[in-house]
């Protein structure tokens, strides 16, 4: 792997986690998920033309690599709060975000912060290999929301950004995966 591949899809996730889309500004749900979907796309585009003007002198330069793993951190646990909002709020789905339900921000930061730390662990995981391990986020956050889960509107929400949560730590770490060789 040319090191310089990275450096776009670095790029965007940065800018992407610093100025994240607004989901009750002009983007919702889908067409959010939709234009991150052509900006990913463009940045490993981007990185494939940049990869063939430059030939590093030593292959697989460590920094190549640091900066892959970094760039998915950043993107997933940064970019991602903003793309598991816009799952939940898809119409076909039409969940309610819990800033709707409860006025406390602490909750919202705590959930924020959960997930962040899950995305993180799936994505640790999985560029570990050890994909059977990620089924025990489900069941220790399963565990610690217990209660809740009773309410049928939460345990959907709960499921559903649950779910898209992991997907989106396990897409991008078998893509880092695939890019680290």
């Amino acid at each position: 792997m040319n090191p310089l591949y990275v450096i776009p899809l670095f790029v965007y996730a940065l800018a992407a986690t610093l100025w994240p889309a607004q989901i009750d500004g002009h983007r919702r749900g889908r067409e959010l998920l939709f234009v991150e979907t052509l900006f990913v796309a463009a940045a490993l585009v981007g990185g494939s033309y940049l990869e063939r003007l430059v030939v590093p002198r030593a292959p697989g330069l460590w920094w190549g690599r640091a900066l892959l793993i970094a760039t998915a951190y950043l993107y997933v646990c940064g970019r991602g709060m903003v793309l598991i909002r816009a799952v939940l709020e898809l119409p076909p789905l039409q969940m309610r975000r819990d800033e709707d339900r409860t006025a406390g921000a602490v909750d919202i930061a705590r959930g924020r912060t959960v997930g962040a730390l899950e995305r993180a662990l799936a994505l640790t995981l999985v560029l570990l290999g050890q994909y059977a391990a990620v089924g025990w986020i489900i069941a220790a956050k399963s565990l610690a929301r217990f209660k809740a889960l009773e309410d049928r509107e939460f345990a959907e929400y709960f499921l559903i950004g649950t779910l898209a949560s992991l997907l989106l730590a396990l897409l991008a770490g078998i893509g880092t995966r695939l890019l680290l060789g």
